[in-house]
């Protein structure tokens, strides 16, 4: 509904104040017109049922320090982390308010919470009211895009090149259709581990990892073979996921694949022998 058919239907249920629309325009709706038009349906309990978009910056500023009472310096972010702050300037006696940019759809119960904690931070009733509107709201934060790491790739290790492991496998088994990088990891700093993890591979660097304790004379070359197959399906079948949302990562699909790979049952014989477990945790 227009603000003109607002204006028109609610002349007949309250007496509006006489508002400053410039001849045959009513888009022109000033913040003073907006006050005076919010204050009168509040007052004969109409504004319950209505919401406003503040259209900018200047419209929530204006409203803001009429309800507070202070002299505001407001400004609007899409700080992704902080939605809301509030430092006072004892010595102007003036408030800089940084407010992120969702506050532009905040309907007037929203705006007497933001004036009240304006006015005294950390106010309750005002917190849980700022609280339920930033959940709402949520999907109006941008989400910042993520600066790639740099990772170091290391292939050649003592005993194996992953590299040629890669290439090998990629060829053989996936028909080079394989687009990732492989490292060996980073060697732990924690020591007496009862479990260790041989590999692992990030959709989101597109990056498999090996680790390093695998770069031994007694670990056999179709184990870490093995290993690099494992990673590199991950990266070949992606990540499913439920009815429910949850992430499916060792699928039917993939178990399949897996125990299909030729020393699948090799490598698994050699995996569960615990002396070769201990040997790579000393």
């Amino acid at each position: 509904m227009s603000v003109a058919r607002l204006i028109v239907r609610l002349s007949y249920v309250v007496r509006l104040p006489r508002l400053n629309f410039p001849p045959r325009s009513w888009i022109a709706f000033t913040a003073r017109d907006r006050y005076l038009l919010e204050t009168t349906l509040l007052e004969n309990g109409v504004l319950m049922q209505l919401e406003f978009s503040w259209n900018d910056a200047h419209m929530l500023h204006t409203a803001l320090e009429r309800r507070s009472g202070l002299q505001l310096d407001l400004t609007l972010t899409d700080n992704t982390h902080n939605v809301l702050s509030v430092r006072p300037n004892r010595v102007s006696g003036r408030v800089t308010v940084r407010l992120h940019h969702m506050f532009l759809a905040a309907d007037a119960r929203v705006l007497d919470a933001l004036a009240a904690w304006i006015s005294r931070p950390k106010a309750r009733q005002a917190g849980e009211v700022l609280d339920a509107f930033i959940r709402e709201n949520r999907h109006r934060i941008r989400q910042a895009p993520r600066r790639p790491r740099r990772v170091r790739v290391r292939t050649r290790g003592q005993c194996f090149d992953l590299k040629q492991l890669f290439e090998d496998v990629n060829q053989r088994h996936f028909q080079g259709s394989i687009e990732a990088a492989i490292t060996w990891g980073q060697m732990p700093t924690v020591r007496r581990r009862r479990s260790i993890r041989f590999g692992s591979y990030s959709h989101e660097l597109k990056l498999i990892r090996i680790h390093p304790l695998l770069d031994q004379p007694f670990v056999p070359r179709y184990f870490v073979r093995y290993v690099v197959f494992h990673e590199m399906l991950h990266a070949h079948l992606g990540i499913s996921e439920t009815e429910s949302g949850r992430r499916r990562i060792h699928t039917p699909e993939f178990r399949a694949l897996e125990e299909a790979y030729p020393d699948y049952e090799r490598a698994l014989a050699w995996q569960e022998n615990r002396d070769h477990l201990g040997r790579l945790l000393r």
